[in-house]
């Protein structure tokens, strides 16, 4: 338990370690003082009790030896002499009858007839101050003839040993205060040592000296657990670190061209003096420019999406409609590559979404079926409604590989295959930051020179 890295240090004695174990130290001195104060009230009642047994023996012995049918002043004397000695035996003993009254008084004890004779009749009690008696256990019988019998002795030695008692645990609780003081700050030190533990763990995976992860298993259940969710956070960290690195990568290589070429064709249109070349290298420039400027607009596109924060114009609107304008926008790129392009779907696919948007989705999605399709193959989109609308892009092109099919909606990814063809690398992400902006879904299954396809799901 008092393992080495388990002692105390400076830091166990701040104001914040001692705030963390103040409600603990309460409980336990509160439990001490609850458990004392119960032994202390089951210690008074069993002295209470000895000294009311004791004094109702006396009494018994006192009234067998006397005879209280024969209530004569030389009898009763003889039966308290022949009690125990002055302080061992009954105190005084005083017998009613009526109006009559004995009173007989252990010599031994400087008690008057004056001092007894205002003590009531029916007293009864153990540890009784009466007047300025001495503290006193007294007992009462009564008997059907009318006889009263009343007998005490002093308790004085009985009560001064409880109160040393109650003394001596009033100074135990002051010691034991402090003790729980230290032994509650130390079991805040071990209830944290593992968080103490777990963070400098998590600091040294954070500062990247350590690639590896938290341990999952051995640390109890809570702990496993929470240590399964930290080594998630830094599973997704570490991801979107190499996401945005790649990300950047790919920025920088595909903005390269286009810069290289707006530099390349305004450094010729300075060198020129011909009106009309001018004009085409300012065109070109402007041409690059377009270029580049789609690209961040689709970039900052994306980011709203997945940010939530881009603004959808939603209206009910018929699905169908919206493939057939993509259809006819990609008719002449389908007629350069002997591509069929055909629309399979009832007479109306109703959802309310934003109609804009949902054309450039399938704009995209018929751009790259078209882009990575095999001449004089065919591209066939069917639409139909279950559990909302469902829209389905078929190729019969290179297909997409198992390990790709993971990361092809990743911004600015694109596969070594896909780099052959033009393109930012940003058209499937901005699909699916709309798809799911709209509250859908999309997947997509592919084999490898098997063609591709790519399923969306909106809600109706």
């Amino acid at each position: 338990m008092f393992s080495k890295k388990n002692r105390f240090g400076r830091g166990d004695f701040t104001l914040a370690r001692a705030k963390k174990a103040l409600p603990l130290f309460l409980l336990l001195e509160g439990g001490a003082v609850v458990m004392v104060l119960i032994c202390l009230f089951s210690l008074r009642f069993h002295l209470q009790t000895i000294e009311k047994s004791e004094t109702e023996n006396l009494l018994g012995r006192a009234l067998k030896s006397i005879g209280v049918e024969r209530m004569t002043g030389s009898n009763v004397s003889a039966g308290l002499q022949s009690l125990p000695g002055p302080g061992q035996g009954l105190t005084f003993v005083r017998i009613v009858r009526g109006r009559e009254q004995m009173l007989l008084v252990d010599g031994s004890v400087d008690l008057g007839f004056n001092e007894l004779a205002p003590l009531p009749e029916s007293s009864s009690g153990v540890w009784l101050k009466v007047g300025s008696l001495p503290v006193m256990t007294i007992v009462t019988r009564r008997f059907t003839d009318g006889v009263q019998v009343q007998a005490g002795r002093v308790a004085v030695k009985s009560l001064h040993l409880y109160h040393n008692i109650c003394g001596n645990t009033l100074l135990v609780l002051v010691f034991s205060a402090v003790l729980l003081w230290f032994l509650s700050l130390y079991l805040v030190k071990v209830s944290i040592s593992a968080l103490l533990a777990t963070r400098r763990r998590v600091a040294e995976l954070a500062a990247g000296s350590d690639p590896g992860c938290l341990p999952e298993k051995g640390n109890g259940p809570e702990f496993d657990q929470l240590y399964c969710e930290i080594n998630g956070l830094l599973r997704r960290n570490r991801q979107l670190v190499m996401e945005m690195q790649q990300s950047l990568d790919n920025v920088a290589h595909d903005l390269r061209t286009p810069m290289t070429r707006l530099r390349s064709v305004a450094e010729y249109g300075l060198q020129e003096e011909d009106p009309e070349r001018l004009r085409a290298a300012l065109s070109d420039c402007l041409e690059e420019a377009e270029q580049v400027q789609a690209m961040l607009r689709v970039m900052m596109s994306v980011a709203e999406a997945e940010s939530g924060t881009m603004r959808l114009e939603k209206q009910q609107v018929d699905l169908r409609d919206s493939l057939s304008r993509a259809l006819i926008l990609y008719e002449y790129v389908a007629e350069e590559k002997e591509i069929t392009l055909k629309l399979v779907a009832p007479e109306a696919l109703p959802a309310v979404v934003d109609e804009t948007r949902m054309v450039q989705v399938w704009a995209n999605l018929l751009d790259n079926a078209l882009k990575y399709g095999c001449r004089g193959g065919s591209v066939r989109i069917e639409g139909w409604v279950e559990n909302g609308v469902r829209v389905r892009f078929i190729d019969d092109g290179m297909g997409i590989s198992e390990s790709e099919q993971g990361r092809i909606f990743e911004r600015l990814y694109r596969g070594d295959r896909s780099r052959t063809e033009k393109g930012l690398g940003l058209g499937l992400s901005y699909v699916k930051a709309v798809v799911e902006a709209h509250g859908g879904n999309i997947t997509v299954q592919s084999e490898l020179k098997k063609g591709a396809v790519f399923e969306v799901m909106l809600p109706g």
